[in-house]
């Protein structure tokens, strides 16, 4: 007999098993058994999950080391937490376990970071009484992949043994009407849900490598629109915005004459400078964040 669930056992033993295709095989008997809670799971390590999902895995809330970007000596050790009292050094991540993966092969140095959304690096700095912005951003291990990537194959082969203990099995990729119905009974909890970390840190980008900077918005064009936006809601005098506004258009023509990186970096930080004595702190955060992923 061609059993399709015996099958997926003898792959997940293999050494070299592949877990993206053996996420595909688990998500084929799944559905082929409307067994949709457990589907949820596997769809939600194949495709990624919602932001703020209710039910991530706890191997997918991930800690490693927090770290600022100090201006003059690059990355620095940091220990902070919220008003709450919650420390910040673990992060849910939500990518799909394909790009994980990825990302894993492709640190340098072993590590991976995550980079916290200006607005929510500003915050935490005010919080801390840094004298100055920095970039708060989480170093992780790419140990922690690793560990998911195993804890989803742990996953797969319990299922794949419980469902062989209620004797469903599948025939050449199909299961007669016996199996289907002894699947209603089985329970579809994952062993390895644990509970959700609270709080906002949407926008978060995550970056792979010793020493990449995080490229927060793509094309140069994007960014004066971009900081116009934030700027726009930013609580100042009407003068400041008028000041502000015609710093950001001479910066907008000089990125469309071509001028130099240095010209663009001068422009760049003599607007936050101006924002910041004028109390528009998410914008000038938000430019710091925009010149460490172009310069």
């Amino acid at each position: 007999m061609n059993s399709i669930v015996l099958e997926l056992q003898r792959e997940l033993l293999q050494k070299d098993c592949d877990v993206m295709q053996v996420l595909r095989k688990a998500h084929l008997i799944a559905v082929k058994l409307n067994l949709t809670e457990f589907d949820a799971w596997i769809q939600g390590e194949l495709h990624g999950y919602m932001c703020e999902a209710e039910n991530l895995p706890a191997y997918r809330h991930m800690k490693g080391e927090l770290k600022a970007k100090n201006p003059r000596l690059g990355w620095i050790p940091a220990i902070l937490s919220t008003q709450s009292g919650q420390t910040l050094d673990t992060v849910p991540v939500y990518e799909s376990l394909s790009a994980l993966i990825d990302i894993g092969q492709k640190a340098k140095g072993n590590y991976f970071y995550y980079s916290y959304p200006p607005e929510f690096s500003m915050k935490i700095c005010r919080q801390a009484g840094a004298p100055t912005y920095m970039e708060i951003a989480l170093f992780i291990s790419t140990h922690r992949i690793v560990e998911a990537v195993e804890q989803v194959k742990n996953c797969l082969l319990e299922w794949t043994l419980n469902l062989e203990s209620k004797g469903i099995l599948g025939e050449n990729m199909t299961f007669n009407e016996t199996e289907t119905e002894s699947a209603k009974g089985l329970s579809q909890q994952i062993n390895y849900y644990g509970p959700v970390v609270h709080g906002n840190v949407t926008g978060s980008q995550i970056v792979s490598g010793s020493d990449n900077t995080a490229t927060f918005y793509g094309a140069e064009a994007e960014i004066i629109h971009e900081v116009k936006e934030s700027l726009e809601k930013e609580a100042i005098s009407e003068d400041d915005m008028e000041t502000a506004i015609e710093l950001l258009e001479d910066i907008s023509e000089k990125l469309s004459q071509n001028k130099k990186p240095g010209v663009i970096k001068a422009a760049l930080s003599g607007l936050k400078d101006f924002l910041l004595a004028a109390g528009a702190d998410i914008t000038a955060a938000l430019i710091v964040a925009k010149m460490q992923g172009m310069f």
